[in-house]
């Protein structure tokens, strides 16, 4: 006699959550058709998609190892394959439930993919910092940028601001970026870029237009920002956000999406964009991975991504090992 087939969980002693998770309602025939998306996941990629940074941004940002992510720069994200992924997210486990076994991001990945260091001193915050009220922050903002937002209506809480008025800023600043600027000036538009990134890119949360101030700690010394581990908290704040979004209440998501983007395309064939061969002029690129996947995509013109989620569904229901990369 055939094995009986169990398709729910054995057993809910470890999973203690699964009854608020999004795979449990789906498996009621519920949220069977909503994709989790994020907002404003762009505004970064539209800003630098019309001006140049200067060199002499760029290599404070090389120093700083942050290069890299600007210059892999836009994915074109598919949300559907996004919300597949997180309908498999374990809380308990920081893990993808899949047919072929857990499976999940590492702190190789977020180096070998994007760059991101994951070793150095741990990115942590002085505890003096939580209890700042908004206007220090504010004065502390104006001391490392010179910018100091008018509209109060721009700050949310103590510690967090609006990313709009310091991209407007920053296209007020970017014509006088020349040879001749003073050092002072590239380091503010150097500290302002940064905001953006985390704000947008790296650390979004579900608003996708704050930035959390309380990073102006680690903004203050820009020549000491490589000798820490970012990849360790961008790698932990993406498990946090994907904890949140496994819950069947939510319908945002955030996080360093384009980095599960990039995991996704590297562990599973099916969902790897076609990748046209590169001229003979053109060297394959090496680290970080991520940039193979845009120069390919720049020949392609543009990546057809699925944006079908109950494909994305049964592509991973019907995963076997030897389609794993």
């Amino acid at each position: 006699m055939d094995a009986p087939i169990h398709p729910d969980l054995y057993s809910r002693e470890l999973l203690m959550l699964q009854g608020d998770h999004r795979s449990a309602h789906i498996w009621d025939g519920e949220l069977l058709s909503q994709t989790l998306r994020a907002r404003r996941a762009d505004d970064l990629w539209d800003f630098l998609h019309d001006r140049v940074l200067h060199e002499r941004v760029v290599h404070r940002l090389q120093a700083m190892g942050f290069y890299r992510i600007i210059e892999i720069g836009r994915i074109q994200v598919d949300w559907a394959l996004i919300t597949a992924l997180i309908e498999r997210w374990l809380l308990e486990m920081h893990t993808f439930h899949l047919p072929i076994g857990e499976a999940t991001a590492t702190l190789q990945d977020v180096e070998v993919l994007y760059g991101m260091p994951a070793n150095g001193m741990a990115v942590s915050l002085p505890i003096a910092m939580r209890y700042m009220s908004r206007d220090h922050y504010l004065d502390m903002l104006h001391q490392l940028t010179g910018f100091r937002p008018q509209d109060e209506a721009a700050s949310s809480g103590a510690s967090r601001l609006a990313l709009t008025p310091i991209r407007q800023h920053l296209e007020l600043l970017h014509p006088d970026i020349t040879d001749d600027t003073e050092e002072d000036h590239i380091t503010h538009y150097t500290r302002l870029l940064l905001l953006l990134l985390f704000g947008w890119v790296l650390f979004p949360n579900t608003s996708g237009n704050l930035v959390s101030l309380r990073f102006l700690h680690h903004l203050q010394l820009l020549d000491e920002l490589s000798y820490y581990s970012w990849g360790v908290v961008v790698l932990g704040y993406m498990y946090r956000q994907m904890c949140r979004e496994s819950m069947a209440t939510q319908r945002d998501v955030c996080g360093f999406m384009l980095l599960l983007q990039v995991w996704a395309w590297e562990r599973f064939l099916q969902f790897q964009p076609p990748r046209p061969q590169l001229p003979p002029t053109i060297a394959p690129p090496f680290l970080p991975l991520a940039r193979r996947w845009v120069l390919r995509r720049i020949l392609l013109r543009e990546y057809d991504a699925h944006h079908n989620l109950p494909l994305c569904r049964d592509v991973l229901d019907m995963l076997e090992g030897a389609q794993q990369g």
